[in-house]
C-alpha cells in the first residue's frame, strides 16, 4: 500500500517547482493544488494564500538546518559556529535556488500585512541561527544582535544568490568579514548599555523614596526620615 502523501509538504515542494517554471505572478493556488494533486479544499486547509506557503518552506529550512546540528560543534568559538550554521542554512536552500531567484524578481507579491509577518519570520529565523551559535538574544541587547544578524545575513544572501563556486568561497569571505565588524560592534552596544545600566543604579540610589506624611513630627519642625533605598532597587544590567 502506497505511503499517505502530505499534502502540506506536497503544496511546499510544488510551489517551489513551479516558480522555477514560471514568473511568480503566474502561479495560481490552483496550479499549486494540480501540481500537488491535491484538492483545492485540502490545501486550504494549511495555506491561506501562497505566502503562508512561503513562509511554511522557510520553517522547513529552519528545522532542518537546526536538526543536523552536530553537538560537538558546539564547543568551536561562537563566530566559528555562527559562520556553520549559516553557511548550513545555504545548503539547505542549494536545491530550491532557481526558485527563489523567480519569487524574489517578482517581489514576492506582498501586501503590508503579508511583508510584516514575512519580516517576523525572517527575524524569527535568525534568533534561532544565534541562540544555535550560543548567542544570547533576549533583552535590548539581544533584540539588537538580531537585528544585526538579519542585516548580515541580507548581504550574505544577496552574495550566495549568485555564488557559482562549488563552495560557496565568496559568500564564506563576505559572511566571515560581516561577522567580524560586527563583533566589534556588539561588544560596543555591551558595553553603551553596561555603562547605562550602571547610571540607573547610581540614580536609584541617590533618588530614594521620601516619606509622603510627615505626623506630628512635621508639626514640631523636624524633617521626616528618609527610608533606606531598598537593595533591588537599581539592578545593574551586565552586558551579555
Amino acid at each position: 500500500m502506497p505511503a499517505k502523501k502530505d499534502p502540506r509538504n506536497a503544496a511546499i515542494l510544488a510551489t517551489l517547482d513551479l516558480a522555477c517554471e514560471k514568473r511568480w505572478h503566474q502561479v495560481t493556488l490552483i496550479d499549486i493544488a494540480k501540481r500537488a494533486d491535491i484538492s483545492l479544499g485540502a490545501l486550504y486547509v494549511h495555506f491561506k494564500n501562497r505566502n503562508d506557503i512561503l513562509r511554511a518552506f522557510i520553517g522547513q529550512i529552519d528545522q532542518q538546518v537546526l536538526a543536523d546540528l552536530d553537538p560537538a560543534d558546539f564547543e568551536q568559538p561562537r563566530h566559528d559556529r555562527l559562520i556553520d550554521v549559516i553557511m548550513a542554512r545555504f545548503d539547505a536552500l542549494a536545491p530550491h535556488r532557481n526558485a527563489i531567484k523567480s519569487i524574489l524578481r517578482d517581489g514576492g507579491d506582498m501586501g503590508p500585512a503579508d511583508g510584516l509577518r514575512a519580516t517576523k519570520s525572517i527575524f524569527a529565523a535568525m534568533r534561532w541561527m544565534l541562540e544555535a551559535a550560543g548567542f544570547e538574544t533576549g533583552g535590548l541587547h539581544g533584540s539588537l544582535r538580531v537585528a544585526g544578524m538579519t542585516a548580515i545575513y541580507a548581504r550574505s544572501f544577496r552574495q550566495w544568490l549568485n555564488d557559482t563556486s562549488p563552495d560557496y568561497g565568496p559568500t564564506m569571505a563576505t559572511l566571515d568579514r560581516d561577522l567580524v565588524r560586527g563583533g566589534g560592534w556588539d561588544q560596543q552596544v555591551g558595553k553603551g548599555l553596561g555603562v547605562l545600566g550602571n547610571i540607573r543604579n547610581r540614580l536609584c540610589h541617590r533618588c530614594p523614596k521620601t516619606a509622603t506624611d510627615g505626623g506630628d513630627d512635621t508639626s514640631q519642625g523636624s524633617s521626616p526620615t528618609a527610608p533606606s533605598p531598598d537593595p533591588r532597587a537599581g539592578v545593574s544590567s551586565s552586558p551579555a
